[in-house]
């Protein structure tokens, strides 16, 4: 259990481990997307944590899933991998919960080029941060 000035205490949650940065598909919790979907929520054996709810923090903001609801996965703050068919890209988004307003802003928003491989590099296209590029790798 994390203190207050360790790496994993924020002013949100006061409990987890470090993201590893995995994906996790769950046909059986979310299949509103389906098959081409993953989100950080996802990962088998998680269920609500800390204050009851789906937790991600990082900088000075978290992600948290809105009514701590799978069902909900694209209503509120997240981390997914998915593919567009409409514009034929795959979009890597990262959202985050404002402290004080709950509101959910964009941090990082990237697309890759269709096919049927999600791993590769997504260019930015929106966000608050200005990072270029993010790689995505299978392991």
């Amino acid at each position: 259990m994390p203190s207050p000035g360790g790496p994993l205490f924020d002013g949100g949650v006061s409990g987890g481990v470090r993201w590893d940065g995995t994906f996790y598909r769950d046909l059986t919790r979310y299949n509103a997307s389906g098959p081409l979907f993953w989100s950080a929520y996802l990962k088998p054996g998680t269920a609500p944590g800390a204050g009851g709810g789906y937790w991600i923090n990082f900088g000075s903001g978290w992600c948290h899933l809105h009514n701590d609801d799978p069902a909900q996965m694209l209503s509120g703050a997240g981390l997914r991998l998915l593919y567009d068919a409409t514009t034929t890209q795959w979009k890597l988004v990262v959202e985050a919960t404002k402290f004080v307003t709950n509101e959910v802003v964009l941090v990082w928003a990237g697309v890759k080029a269709g096919g049927n491989d999600p791993c590769g590099v997504y260019t930015r296209v929106e966000g608050l941060d200005p990072l270029g590029s993010l790689t995505v790798e299978t392991t």
